[in-house]
């Protein structure tokens, strides 16, 4: 089981924050080549602001690296990966959040 799918079975926010907090903290300690722009690498996170911000900021590293013909593996490896667990996060949240509102309101 990789973390994307911990994540997708994430059953409260907190968790949710908790694996990316993780997440991040070992891409860091792993990313000597600082793969990852800065405002990705910041923590605490957020909130479900951050994390679409944060997602914004990596497809604009790609979209960056691609427009300059970029061919570096490790770069594009880390970022679409980190862009991958942010998107599978930030559903997740969206949809604990819709959830909560449903139980709300019954």
């Amino acid at each position: 089981m990789i973390i994307n799918d911990v994540i997708r079975e994430a059953k409260s926010e907190h968790e949710v924050y908790f694996l990316l907090t993780s997440y991040v903290e070992a891409v860091c300690y792993c990313d000597r080549l600082n793969c990852l722009p800065e405002q990705i690498r910041g923590l605490p996170l957020h909130g479900v602001e951050d994390v679409r911000t944060r997602i914004d900021g990596l497809r604009a590293a790609l979209d960056e690296q691609s427009a300059r013909g970029g061919t570096d593996n490790k770069f594009l490896l880390v970022v679409r990966e980190t862009a991958d667990l942010l998107d599978d996060a930030l559903d997740r949240l969206q949809w604990l959040e819709r959830e909560k509102q449903h139980a709300a309101a019954a």
